[in-house]
């Protein structure tokens, strides 16, 4: 009985930690190929997410979402829905 406590318990570690892996490697490609965009289109200047979405294939929500989190994306403080790369 305890075998399968500790092995259920190792399972459920193993399945969250593959899931937080997931969730980390696919935000980390996601922002790569906005980081990427946004440098060939002009590091300086704001681009809108429905811009960012339709040229990186990305979903506009999933676009917003990494541009919030990203610690090398700003938003514009005029535009609410504009990102360019951090200076």
């Amino acid at each position: 009985m305890q075998d399968q406590i500790v092995i259920g318990v190792v399972v459920a570690l193993v399945v969250g930690a593959h899931g937080g892996l997931y969730k980390w490697l696919r935000f980390k490609m996601d922002e790569g190929t906005i980081l990427k965009f946004l440098q060939d289109s002009d590091a300086h200047a704001f681009r809108s997410s429905e811009a960012i979405s339709a040229n990186t294939n990305i979903a506009l929500t999933r676009v917003a979402k990494v541009c919030s989190k990203s610690r090398l994306i700003e938003r514009n403080s005029k535009q609410k829905e504009s990102w360019c790369i951090q200076q």
